[in-house]
């Protein structure tokens, strides 16, 4: 049964190439989301790694891993806004045919400050991509001798695969607001980002294969997050909103976290850093609930979620999906005191 579904996987990579990666915890890899976020952040330059597995359980998973820096050109030289600035690498392995997606992406903003509370921001993504297969690793009828599988034996197939490789460009905006704590103490800080994103403008060839040309489908996206400090104790809700329209597919991701500050920053002296934990989950309609945990301590996060599959493919999965993970660096601490660093506009 597990060689049937690798196989169907396999074959199904071909076919799903006019659609994008996706991420559990999309926000902590923005610039897949939006290229209006580049720099949108407290502080002057973050890094972020993120590994994620799906579908292990049945052999063959899809492996992701990708990596992302931006930050903020003029941010502490100029009081109406700055230039944020961004790169995106990722590579995505499918199936037992190897199909790699290989993807590096630069992102260029200009963030304005509209008033002490609002920021709106613009964005372009230049996109260079490739895509490539073994099908050495393909296993067909014509090598089954009516016993067993004989790899030795040919597979009679006369197709030709070959890689590719494209340009691609898309766009987006962003809006952040953001209001300080009443007091030093009260901790009820508010933020929200909401941002909408056009990606595939050109729409690349994607074909690895000969015959018809496969192009990739333009994507909108819409996304919302936001910070909300419960006044005098040390609770915080951080709900999120993610939704992909890509061609016939639509995704639709809600989630939660609740985030409990485990130790407070020094207001003035900043010998004692920030250290928080928050925990929650994101549910993908007709997908998967993903529980997820994320722990901060002055410039470093690390995140960590694990998708439980909900649809069709429970039957093969045993309703696993596989697990995500990330570690950022932000630099100064975003949670310090002082000119470009912890600021109510993007908490």
């Amino acid at each position: 049964m597990k060689l049937i579904i690798t196989l169907l996987l396999s074959i199904a990579s071909l076919s799903v190439t006019a659609q994008d990666i996706h991420f559990t915890m999309w926000d902590a890899m923005p610039l897949t989301t939006n290229p209006a976020t580049a720099g949108i952040f407290n502080g002057d330059l973050r890094g972020v790694i993120n590994y994620r597995d799906q579908w292990g359980s049945i052999g063959n998973p899809y492996k992701t891993y990708s990596v992302m820096l931006d930050g903020g050109l003029f941010k502490n030289k100029s009081k109406n806004g700055y230039i944020g600035t961004g790169l995106n690498v990722y590579k995505d392995v499918a199936g037992a045919s190897k199909f790699a997606t290989t993807k590096i992406s630069l992102a260029l903003s200009g963030v304005l400050y509209l008033d002490e509370k609002n920021t709106g921001s613009v964005g372009l993504l230049s996109s260079w991509g490739q895509n490539s297969m073994n099908p050495n690793n393909l296993e067909w009828d014509s090598q089954f001798n009516g016993q067993s599988f004989d790899a030795s034996a040919g597979s009679n197939e006369t197709m030709a695969f070959e890689g590719g490789s494209s340009v691609d460009f898309s766009v987006g905006a962003l809006w952040a607001y953001g209001t300080r704590a009443k007091t030093l103490s009260s901790q009820d800080q508010f933020s929200i980002k909401s941002g909408l994103a056009f990606y595939h403008i050109t729409r690349p060839k994607t074909a690895v294969e000969f015959g018809d040309v496969d192009k990739l489908y333009s994507k909108w996206a819409f996304h919302s997050d936001a910070h909300i400090g419960v006044a005098n104790t040390k609770m915080a809700f951080k709900p999120k909103l993610l939704v992909y329209m890509q061609g016939p597919a639509r995704q639709v991701t809600a989630g939660m976290l609740f985030r409990y500050m485990l130790k407070e920053e020094s207001k003035y002296t900043g010998v004692f850093k920030e250290m928080a934990i928050a925990f929650g989950g994101y549910y993908r309609i007709g997908d998967s609930f993903s529980p997820s945990v994320e722990f901060e301590f002055a410039n470093f996060a690390i995140g960590f979620a694990y998708d439980m599959n909900v649809s069709g493919l429970t039957a093969a999965t045993g309703g696993s999906g596989g697990p995500e993970i990330f570690v950022r660096f932000q630099n100064p601490n975003p949670f310090s005191s002082g000119r470009g660093r912890s600021s109510a506009r993007f908490r």
